[in-house]
């Protein structure tokens, strides 16, 4: 059997080199004749795959070690009788803690008051859900617009305990987050869903944050609503045409970064264990547990942070400096290094931990500071 894998894959020789020839490419620039002779193809979001592509080859199996599938087509899939498998879900966690990573920066430089705020969750799925039940767990108030899952639990009669919002609603909270998949067609297309007109409905003093594709925003009508001076904050982590991020939508929006929200070892370790269960299901594979997949935590140490009201906030933004990185990440583009620094840091970012595997050194957390980051994950040392 033979395998061509995004070489940028976590942990993929070790998941994948023992059931055949695995080949490594930059993801970039997998092209069609490197899949003639093929049966399995595994990817990231940098691959398209669709006709063009798989014409002519005789791939039984395609993999993406993403959530999202806008890079797939997936109708030809389907009608070529070729299985897909995505990873959804295995970056969530990693997704979340940008997204509080961004309050802490908003509570810090913006003078959000978190505890009289309400969160806006645009898509209530895999990353969505968990931001909710994150907040509901901190006592923080949120609402949900996601009209395909409001759909789906009135047909099923579902006990759900979330109550689903309008998108005016949604958009009238002070932190609106969005989670939802880049799609263009369907009863509920997310292609510039945040258009002039919905932009316009952002309160003052808003907190704007995009975790989901860039192409859910329309980047020409957010440049002009931020060019109005608008009192809205925007972090923003996706971009269209990736990795050719406009300057001026970049320099307009407060932090500037190169898709990693989801960027973690365990969730890109997770990703791929994902993906090897269904290649192994699928071409009826004995399960193999290859060293390395399942790697034990290190535990990272956060230096101590002066002790104040927002203490938790800025060790919170300590331990993901998503500020710091958008500095970083600005000049490069200032410089016509854009799309080299945005390569390079999503490189980077492969190696990131998440909040469980760090140790704090906070003595002088207050009770209700310690159970916030406790809720998120960080560890204390004793």
């Amino acid at each position: 059997m033979k395998i061509i894998a995004d070489k940028n894959i976590l942990s993929v020789e070790n998941g994948f080199g023992q059931y055949g020839e695995l080949c490594l490419v930059d993801g970039r620039k997998i092209q069609r004749e490197d899949l003639r002779d093929a049966d399995a193809l595994l990817v990231r979001s940098v691959t398209v795959v669709d006709e063009s592509l798989l014409r002519g080859s005789n791939i039984k199996f395609v993999g993406t070690a993403t959530s999202g599938t806008d890079h797939i087509d997936l109708a030809y899939l389907e009608k070529n009788e070729i299985h897909f498998a995505d990873a959804k879900g295995s970056n969530a966690n990693a997704v979340v803690e940008y997204c509080f990573a961004a309050l802490a920066y908003a509570v810090l430089n913006k003078k959000l008051k978190i505890e009289n705020c309400e969160v806006g969750i645009i898509g209530g799925g895999k990353v969505g859900g968990l931001f909710a039940s994150k907040l509901a767990a901190m006592h923080i108030n949120y609402r949900v617009y996601d009209p395909f899952l409001a759909m789906q639990n009135a047909v099923k009669k579902s006990d759900s305990q979330i109550q689903y919002s309008t998108l005016e609603e949604v958009l009238q909270c002070d932190v609106v987050s969005l989670h939802v998949p880049l799609t263009k067609s369907g009863k509920f297309p997310t292609e510039n869903l945040l258009d002039a007109e919905k932009l316009h409905l952002l309160q003052d003093g808003a907190l704007l944050i995009n975790t989901s594709r860039g192409g859910v925003v329309d980047e020409a009508a957010l440049r002009q609503f931020l060019q109005e001076s608008h009192d809205v904050s925007c972090v923003f982590d996706v971009w269209n045409r990736e990795p050719k991020i406009d300057q001026r939508s970049a320099d307009q929006v407060d932090i500037a970064t190169p898709h990693i929200a989801g960027y973690s070892q365990e969730a890109k370790t997770a990703a791929t264990g994902v993906l090897r269960q269904a290649f192994q299901m699928h071409f009826k594979l004995g399960e193999i547990d290859p060293d390395g997949m399942n790697e034990r935590a290190v535990k990272l140490s956060v230096n101590d942070i002066g002790k104040s009201e927002d203490q938790h906030w800025a060790i919170l933004l300590a331990a993901f400096p998503i500020d710091q990185l958008s500095l970083n990440f600005k000049q490069a583009i200032k410089e016509g290094e854009g799309s080299a620094a945005f390569e390079r840091i999503r490189q980077q970012f492969l190696g990131r931990r998440e909040f469980k595997s760090m140790t704090i050194n906070a003595q002088d957390c207050s009770k209700e500071q310690t159970r916030f980051l406790c809720l998120l994950g960080f560890n204390f040392a004793e």
